[in-house]
């Protein structure tokens, strides 16, 4: 029998799903985006940002409160699978209408009209599939939810790449994810097999979920405008180029996105246990949570804001030289990004999903007085800049409201040996310039991590922490 805690297990799972994920993606991205050209690229990512926030209205944060009340009470797994099916697929119809109607509203083009249509498509296909991956989650079989991830991965690479084969641009592509969600629509069920959903569910049953979600929603609706409001803006403001340029730039921030949701949602059906009751437990596993994800984080951070120049060019062409600048900017959003993703999972734990909706409701509103003082006047950069600021104040704000709950201290002991492993591995790279990319980056790697050794890390408080949060 394994004796490996349910988090590093599941963590585990994760995070090497993204590894498999992110190899099989980054080549069929790049070619899509050297394809496509910043113009293209800028309208294909605007259609997805201003769709986005819709899709958020479809989920309503029902997927979340699903995962946290089958966590609590596995007996009731069944009714509230049945009763999510059917929200979720009532919203999805209502926001997939709004959508296509503020689009012809706002006089969008034919093509980009025809491209929301089929996000709309994509959104009624992922609602079919998200109570299937809502049960493998509280069930805790990250595995499974992986094998999900990696199939959705291989399948959206395929079709991308016989899109571009043929030549394809905005309107096929967007095709081909609809095509991908009905595949993973079959392959959810079959995963998640029988999970005993009832036919009938009444109707207060669905005004009871959807009366405990309206929290859930909200956050979900603030945090998708927070994180896509600067890209809609870009265009209303300056134009798809600009777009292009900060959407190249910000796949690297969503690839650290991605992996702070890999690494942080093991926790959620954990804390989902433990803050009834084991409060202690909970508090113990936020403290020990903070210090790996800053080792980690760091180093993912400075690496990419040295090579930033290196890496756009390397991956996108010349076409988006200036992207690299961009890309220095909004990586330092990875550092506040990992640990606000585990805060959060512990906020919604505790009930405080209104605070929570609170903060990025503040965030975004930061963001759109921030974008519209400074797109104006320097585009992409300021969009840039508003962004890095907000991520920053979210994360005051969250921790802010995990000391008052669940009264989190934060001690800054040991924390000086990430200053001189980071300056070793920034010395390293600097002296390997010449010998490719693929050397700076491994030469940058194992210097940090030598470095941490070194200065005695295997035997330091940060390394029992890790150890504590691992056995959990």
């Amino acid at each position: 029998m394994s004796t490996a805690s349910p988090i590093l297990r599941n963590a585990t799972a994760l995070v090497v799903a993204q590894l498999v994920t992110k190899a099989v993606n980054v080549a069929v991205s790049v070619a899509m985006v050297r394809w496509l050209g910043a113009l293209e690229l800028g309208r294909y990512a605007y259609i997805l940002a201003f769709c986005f926030p819709f899709g958020a209205v479809a989920d309503f944060g029902l997927a979340t409160l699903a995962i946290r009340e089958i966590s609590r009470d596995r007996s009731r797994a069944g009714v509230v699978l049945a009763t999510l099916r059917r929200l979720l697929l009532g919203l999805t119809g209502i926001s997939v209408a709004a959508m296509v109607i503020l689009a012809a509203l706002t006089r969008h083009d034919s093509e980009t009209l025809l491209g929301i249509a089929l996000v709309g498509l994509s959104s009624v296909l992922s609602a079919g599939t998200t109570p299937s991956l809502v049960a493998l989650t509280a069930r805790e079989a990250m595995d499974l939810v992986s094998l999900h991830r990696i199939a959705a991965s291989v399948v959206g690479s395929l079709l991308t790449v016989a899109v571009l084969l043929m030549g394809g641009t905005v309107l096929p592509l967007l095709l081909a994810a609809a095509g991908t969600n009905l595949a993973m629509l079959g392959l959810g069920r079959w995963l998640a097999g029988d999970v005993g959903v009832p036919l009938r569910i009444p109707g207060s049953a669905l005004r009871a979920m959807l009366r405990q979600a309206i929290p859930f929603g909200l956050l979900m609706v603030g945090f998708a405008l927070y994180y896509r409001i600067d890209m809609v803006m870009l265009e209303w403001l300056r134009g798809p180029r600009e777009v292009g340029l900060y959407a190249a730039a910000y796949r690297f921030l969503d690839a650290m996105v991605v992996l702070a949701a890999s690494l942080g949602g093991p926790f959620f059906p954990r804390l989902s246990k433990l803050v009834k009751g084991h409060e202690p437990e909970a508090r113990a596993l936020l403290e020990n949570a903070w210090r790996p994800l800053l080792a980690l984080g760091l180093p993912l951070s400075l690496g990419t804001f040295l090579l930033a120049d290196d890496l756009t060019r390397a991956l996108f062409g010349a076409d988006f030289a200036l992207a690299g600048g961009l890309l220095r900017v909004l990586i330092w959003g990875t550092l506040p990004l990992f640990w606000i993703n585990v805060a959060n999972h512990a906020l919604i734990a505790a009930d405080r999903v209104w605070a929570l909706a609170g903060v990025y409701g503040a965030g975004l509103l930061a963001n759109v007085v921030g974008n519209l003082i400074l797109i104006p006047r320097w585009g992409a950069w300021g969009a840039s800049i508003a962004t890095l600021a907000c991520e920053w104040l979210t994360l005051a704000l969250v921790v802010r409201l995990i000391q008052r709950r669940f009264t989190v201290s934060f001690s800054a002991d040991g924390l000086w040996r990430y200053v001189p492993a980071a300056a070793g591995m920034a010395l390293c790279m600097w002296l390997g310039r010449g010998f490719g990319l693929a050397a700076e980056i491994v030469l940058g790697a194992l210097a940090y991590a030598g470095g941490l050794l070194l200065l005695g890390y295997l035997r330091s408080a940060d390394m029992l922490a890790v150890r504590r949060l691992l056995a959990g």
